[in-house]
């Protein structure tokens, strides 16, 4: 059905989508090209070489600059629903990420990816809820951080905050609290797959292993490399996370179970109708945009964008070039948008023991997952 909402919010949106493409435009043709010839050091292009500025950390760079210096931390009203709006731009880029693969190439992923994943998954789940019974944590704000940590973030938070009655404050904090951790590493992890000599393939098993938010994956993954193609850190980063977020219906189920088996039987009415609610919940909740991304590799794997130019094969037809050509593009500005939402006052007031568990987690998974993809990437399967 048609959201005709959103039809009536789009003359709205134009200002604040005006500035994101015009931004990015900027970056493109001109902050780049810059930056390419720019001297410092006595070393050409040093700003790309050495700190491995792109694009995308640029336009990130450009967001939060807006929100957070020009715009004194708050987004105006006339900017707001284009601002908004660029989310959609992340999600519409994932989808398209599907014509990176087929079918046969990430059955080529094998059981070693998948118990990785599923094995990361469970470990953060236990440490969370663990850890929040070590520093005596609300179990509702236990819940939400346990799959927010474990999965993806804010989709997962928001999925599993009504199963664990948890309050609104607590999925915000839950946010706030992997947003700081997740801007540290979306920026510091190009500097160290750089500095490791990762490939695209070990890069990409890391991080979409490893950050804890959809969209911080992507924003890591084209900051150490750009290009969009089958086999780059971007598609190898997307297939891991996309893997780990389609497991949100068994983490929230896991999460519920464990939070109502805790809970007294002072309110079994409420446990019932909590339970009757779960899978309408999942159903809401569970992102689409990974239901789209399945979708086009389906397409793509029955050949209805022509060849993918998958290594060793037939070169990418012109609709997959095309298709790639417009992803640089929805990513760019997706991710303006995305540093827009970073606001260093809310960041400032996720503290106390959240936080703690926060980092524990988050800097023990990040850490874990580069030692486990160091110690079997001679098992990594390129897709």
């Amino acid at each position: 059905m048609i959201d005709v909402d959103f039809f009536k919010k789009l003359p709205r949106a134009l200002p604040g989508l005006a500035l994101i493409v015009a931004t990015m435009v900027v970056i493109r043709y001109w902050v780049e090209p810059w930056m390419n010839d720019a001297v410092l050091f006595g070393q050409k292009g040093w700003f790309v070489k050495v700190v491995h500025l792109n694009y995308i950390l640029l336009g990130i760079l450009a967001g939060l600059i807006y929100r957070n210096v020009l715009f004194g931390g708050k987004i105006p009203a006339v900017l707001e629903d284009g601002f908004k709006l660029s989310r959609l731009f992340i999600k519409t880029g994932i989808i398209l990420l599907g014509s990176l693969y087929t079918v046969q190439a990430i059955v080529q992923l094998g059981i070693m990816a998948v118990l990785l994943i599923g094995g990361f998954v469970i470990l953060t789940i236990t440490l969370v809820l663990w850890l929040g019974r070590v520093f005596g944590l609300d179990r509702s704000m236990t819940g939400v951080l346990a799959n927010a940590l474990s999965i993806c973030g804010v989709s997962a938070a928001v999925a599993t905050s009504p199963a664990v009655e948890a309050k609104a404050s607590h999925v915000a904090y839950s946010i706030a609290t992997i947003l700081g951790f997740g801007i540290l590493t979306m920026f510091i992890s190009p500097f160290i797959g750089h500095a490791l000599d990762l490939t695209d393939l070990q890069y990409g098993a890391w991080i979409g292993t490893g950050i804890l938010n959809s969209g911080q994956v992507l924003a890591a993954a084209l900051a150490f490399n750009p290009q969009v193609a089958p086999g780059t850190a971007v598609s190898i980063a997307e297939i891991w996370n996309i893997m780990r977020v389609i497991s949100i219906p068994f983490a929230v189920f896991a999460v519920t179970l464990w939070y109502w088996s805790g809970k007294s039987a002072e309110k079994g009415d409420s446990t019932t109708a909590q339970r009757k609610g779960l899978g309408s919940l999942l159903v809401e909740k569970f992102p689409v945009f990974v239901i789209g991304f399945i979708a086009m590799v389906v397409l793509t794997s029955l050949g209805a964008f022509g060849d993918v130019g998958i290594k060793g094969g037939p070169p990418a037809s012109e609709t997959i070039k095309m298709l790639r050509l417009w992803m640089t593009w929805i990513f760019g500005f997706g991710l303006v948008g995305l540093g827009a939402y970073i606001d260093f006052k809310e960041l400032a007031q996720a503290g106390g023991a959240p936080l703690k568990v926060g980092l524990i987690v988050g800097i023990t998974k990040y850490v874990l997952a580069l030692l486990v993809v160091l110690l079997i990437r001679d098992y990594l399967v390129a897709i």
